[in-house]
């Protein structure tokens, strides 16, 4: 693959634990025409604006529940760096998805990795380069594993998560995400 990731399966501990905590305990909102659910929590306490003109919505930061927190460490000790941020999207079902977009917002820090945690049914993770939208790389995410964009990625490559081709039940996926804080 030529996109430049880190992909690690079975890597969360008690995926199945994982999985019915936050699929049942958070407080999930589907907004406007989202096709997913989505949650959002932040360590510094800030509103993030995402999406770019019709289509931005503000999330104000959430509670984080302890299975994040958990699962918020095991990545931090991974990759050996603070990641402040953590969206989350639970896609219900085949229909549910993600259009080409990359996490390269100004509150973002580009320097550090972006961290994708997989759980439920396998969805794919696509990746395109910006030089070459037609130039598609796949990648499988399993239950329970993590991919790694490193640095800078979301500088030249795009990803998606595209509606499913089979009949499926409950992902859910937990973005973690260096944030630069506006108060420093």
């Amino acid at each position: 693959m030529n996109a430049t990731i880190i992909y690690v399966p079975n890597f969360i501990i008690n995926s199945d634990e994982a999985l019915a905590s936050l699929r049942d305990e958070l407080n999930w909102e589907r907004r406007d025409d989202a096709p997913r659910c989505e949650y959002y929590c932040n360590d510094i306490e800030v509103p993030y604006a995402y999406g770019r003109n019709t289509g931005r919505r503000t999330y104000e930061p959430r509670p984080y529940h302890p299975t994040i927190i958990r699962i918020k460490n095991q990545v931090e000790e991974f990759c050996r760096v603070k990641l402040e941020a953590c969206f989350l999207n639970k896609y219900l079902n085949q229909s549910d998805h993600l259009g080409w977009h990359a996490d390269d917002s100004e509150e973002m820090d580009d320097s550090r990795p972006i961290v994708s945690v997989s759980l439920g049914v396998e969805r794919e993770l696509w990746f395109r380069p910006n030089t070459d939208t037609k130039a598609i790389e796949k990648k499988k995410l399993e239950h329970g594993s993590i991919c790694v964009m490193l640095p800078g990625m979301q500088d030249t490559w795009q990803h998606r998560i595209p509606k499913a081709g089979f009949m499926c039940g409950v992902r859910v996926s937990l973005t973690f995400r260096g944030y630069i804080n506006p108060n420093i």
